[in-house]
Formats: C-alpha cells, sequence, structure tokens
C-alpha cells in the first residue's frame, strides 16, 4: 500500500487507557490517543470490531500502537491496523532501561 508521506508527528495509539498505568514515557514518541478506554462486562466482538475500525481509520504509517490491556483488544487493534497498513510500530516495555523500545512489524509480503 502506497501512502502519501507528510510531516506529521507520529501518534501513540494506546489500546487500553487505563488510568491506574503511568504510560508517560510512551509521550517521546507522540500524542497519545485511547483506542479504548471502558468496556462494559460483556463483550460485543462485532462493536469491539468496529469501534476500533473508526477510532483507527486515521492511523497511518508510522504511527505507534502501544498494545496495553486485554489481549484480545490488542489482537482486535493490530487486526485493524493491518488491515489498512503494511507495517505496524509498536512500543514494547524495555524493562532493563525502564522506557519504551520502538519495534517495527512488516507484514509486507514480499
Amino acid at each position: 500500500m502506497n501512502f502519501e508521506c507528510d510531516e506529521k508527528t507520529p501518534v501513540v495509539w494506546v489500546v487500553y487507557g487505563d488510568k491506574r498505568k503511568d504510560m508517560s514515557k510512551a509521550e517521546k514518541f507522540g500524542p497519545m490517543k485511547e483506542v479504548f478506554s471502558s468496556l462494559g462486562k460483556t463483550y460485543n466482538p462485532d462493536a469491539l470490531i468496529s469501534h476500533a475500525r473508526h477510532v483507527l481509520d486515521d492511523a497511518q504509517e508510522g504511527d505507534y500502537l502501544l498494545v496495553v490491556g486485554d489481549p484480545t483488544l490488542c489482537a482486535i487493534c493490530m487486526a485493524v491496523m493491518l488491515e489498512r497498513l503494511d507495517t505496524v510500530n509498536v512500543l514494547r516495555w524495555d524493562r532493563d532501561n525502564l522506557t519504551y523500545a520502538p519495534l517495527r512489524l512488516d507484514f509486507a509480503w514480499q
């Protein structure tokens, strides 16, 4: 897929915005936007996927996905981003250096 590059600041898409966790070290990669901020007790898979598609509609190459929270929500967000993009940048926690480290995942078929 070809996307025109612009000089925009990358966005950090936070899968689940848990206010109890300090994710401030991810802010150095760009402004943070939550995909999911609250959920009810019952999951409606269709609604979750639809919501993620709506929120991540603005995601572009160069943005980051901060995979925190429920693994199912993380999988939904990764799948939704891969519907549009060949590569996804994720931020993973580096326990040794106590910071987030970027990891570029390239799913393009060669």
